[in-house]
């Protein structure tokens, strides 16, 4: 009777006694679905995490930051203040609190210092803090001496050391400043992106010491239109990115704005929206809108997925509620769910309105939370959330709050699996699982040879292991893989090795604990060694893999019939391992301890191969 090695191994090693256990099946196919997975959906807006590929400095505060001065306005989230929020909050000095654009400066340097592209909030609302003298009563409202008009065209000579008595600031001056100190998008240390104000549909709620009256498509699109001509006036190699809508109510008429009837021809305040800007770039003669940006945050009936709580209920519909985004066959419990289920899953739908109405332009979830993010649920939601971006094709996302706990391991588990850097595939393959109310399943390979297959697989009860059968439907045989995961037990991410005998032509079964987040590694270890038919070569080496840690298959080719001998010297010339009696074509397994340089010859007497091989820690 054939037995189940993996779980046999696994049970041992982590020891969970699974109440139950429910059967499902994955499926992966290697030349489905094929497409590149974006490198900016692994994304953060706040914290430091050093894997991050993108940043996004935005927020509700944005809207109202004066470069000139460095001051922001709360607005609602904080009794209409202005004050000096954003330079405490990013560490400055106190030197630096009114230094012209230091809080741009300062979040841009650390977005290159975590190796990251950055875009940044430029404000549309009308107008922003002047001064830092605390709460903005509404006999302030603006115009007045608390607030400072936005222009996005001065008509006068930039400076460097703006005017902040004059009421006014001015957006292409900021451009500039910011060229003039970091260089153009095109430059290595550019910024990339700049980004239309940030939640329009709410700017009315949000400053209503600022604002008395609501925003209308009119008044957004026109602004638009002023301010993403003049990022391309100053920088054309720069992103635009836009709207940055707070939600669905926002997706669907710009929250109810007065002036919806006259686009009523519209399906939805997407179209709208990709029609204006598609027409506008017409008439400019280039593209003025490079990436449509939403918002997202789960807005269930019966409970609040958005925090950290973490009762049972909680956490069933945030690990579930992320198949919102791309699975048609799921109907979340919310108001959306309810009355606009037609326009669900979301990003297939509004993807679809970007592919009619402004193709080319790419797609941003530039605000998402999932909450829970010190324990397994929000881990395991997180997963979920990048293994459907990279699925459905999303082109930039960013976490909006901080980033710790289980969420670390989240991204860890693409960016950073075995704590040496190695990451996900690139290349999104089709992946089925048979049941998504349990598990969900994400599927990638690195290149086109196809010879490394990555496999998310999740386990969403917090009762019942899964017993997984994978079958795997590709031209290359798997003959080695290993399991990175996080559970319950330890955010910390461990590793297992599948025994060999686990593996069957391409398809193996494993027990996946309850509440795990599981990255399965596979393989083909075989190296088919090249000759050509007119020199051809009289043997054949090759190691891999190469680096390598500890373990590493060297092969061999020989055409002659000498025996061969394989050797492995370090850098000293001392033989540490050798292989003799070598005839024919095969492979030796060799393992060593200590990490360094070495080389391995292959040698039948007459002719001879060396290849360097490093062995890592």
């Amino acid at each position: 009777m054939k037995k189940n090695y993996a779980l046999i191994l696994l049970l041992m090693l982590i020891g969970v006694a699974a109440q139950g256990q429910v059967n499902v099946t994955y499926t992966i196919n290697t030349a489905q679905d094929r497409h590149n997975i974006s490198p900016y959906i692994y994304g953060i807006n706040n914290g430091v995490y050093k894997k991050a590929t993108w940043r996004r400095w935005g927020g509700n505060r944005t809207s109202a930051y004066n470069w000139e001065n460095n001051y922001s306005n709360a607005g609602a989230d904080y009794f209409d203040n202005n004050d000096d929020y954003l330079p405490w909050v990013m560490n400055l000095p106190a030197n630096q609190y009114k230094s012209a654009a230091s809080v741009l400066k300062a979040f841009h340097d650390s977005a290159m210092a975590q190796n990251a592209v950055s875009g940044i909030t430029l404000p549309m609302v009308g107008w922003v803090s002047k001064d830092g003298n605390g709460v903005v009563t509404a006999g302030e409202l603006a115009p007045s001496a608390r607030w400072a008009q936005v222009q996005d065209i001065k008509g006068a000579a930039f400076t460097l050391t703006p005017d902040t008595t004059d009421s006014k600031i001015y957006v292409d001056e900021e451009l500039n400043f910011l060229i003039s100190t970091f260089g153009h998008a095109n430059t290595a240390t550019g910024i990339k992106a700049y980004i239309m104000d940030n939640e329009p549909g709410l700017w009315c709620s949000q400053f209503q010491h600022m604002r008395s009256n609501c925003l209308t498509y009119n008044e957004l699109l026109t602004k638009t239109d002023t301010l993403a001509a003049t990022v391309k006036n100053m920088d054309s190699s720069a992103l635009v990115m836009g709207p940055e809508s707070f939600g669905f109510s926002e997706y669907w008429d710009l929250q109810n704005a007065s002036d919806k009837a006259n686009y009523a021809a519209d399906h939805w305040f997407v179209d709208s929206y990709l029609k204006h800007m598609q027409a506008s770039s017409t008439a400019a003669g280039k593209r003025l809108l490079d990436v449509y940006s939403v918002h997202w945050y789960p807005d269930l009936y019966t409970v609040q997925v958005y925090s950290e709580d973490t009762d049972h209920q909680t956490c069933i519909q945030r690990m579930q509620c992320i198949r919102s985004l791309w699975d048609s066959s799921y109907v979340e419990d919310s108001w959306i769910g309810q009355w606009f289920a037609p326009e669900l899953p979301m990003i297939p739908h509004i993807k679809n309105s970007i592919n009619q109405f402004y193709p080319g332009t790419k797609f941003a979830i530039n605000e998402y939370d999932y909450g829970g993010h010190h324990h397994i649920s929000g881990g395991i939601a997180q997963v979920d959330a990048l293994g459907a971006f990279g699925k459905t094709g999303v082109d930039y996302a960013a976490l909006w709050g901080d980033i710790n706990g289980y969420n670390i391991s989240a991204f860890d588990l693409y960016r950073n699996y075995d704590g040496n850097n190695s990451k996900y595939g690139d290349i999104y393959v089709k992946s089925s699982c048979s049941n998504p109310d349990t598990s969900s399943v994400y599927a990638s390979v690195e290149d086109s040879t196809n010879k490394t297959l990555h496999i998310m697989v999740l386990n969403k009860s917090g009762y019942n292991s899964i017993n997984a059968t994978i079958n795997i439907q590709s031209a290359v045989t798997y003959n080695k893989a290993d399991m990175y995961y996080f559970n319950g037990q330890d955010s910390a991410i461990q590793h297992v090795a599948l025994p060999a005998a686990a593996l069957n032509s391409n398809t193996f079964t494993y027990s996946i604990p309850s509440y795990t987040a599981a990255h399965f590694v596979l393989r083909d270890t075989t190296v088919v060694v090249a000759v050509n038919e007119l020199n051809k070569e009289q043997i054949g080496l090759s190691v891999f893999p190469n680096p390598a840690r500890g373990e590493t298959f060297v092969y061999y080719e020989n055409n002659n019939a000498a025996m061969g001998t394989v050797t492995i010297s370090d850098l000293q010339g001392r033989v540490v391992k050798s292989y003799e009696g070598l005839k024919g074509s095969g492979q030796v397994s060799c393992s060593l301890q200590a990490a360094g340089v070495y080389f391995v010859r292959y040698s039948d007497g007459v002719y001879s191969k060396t290849e360097k091989l490093v062995i890592l820690k």
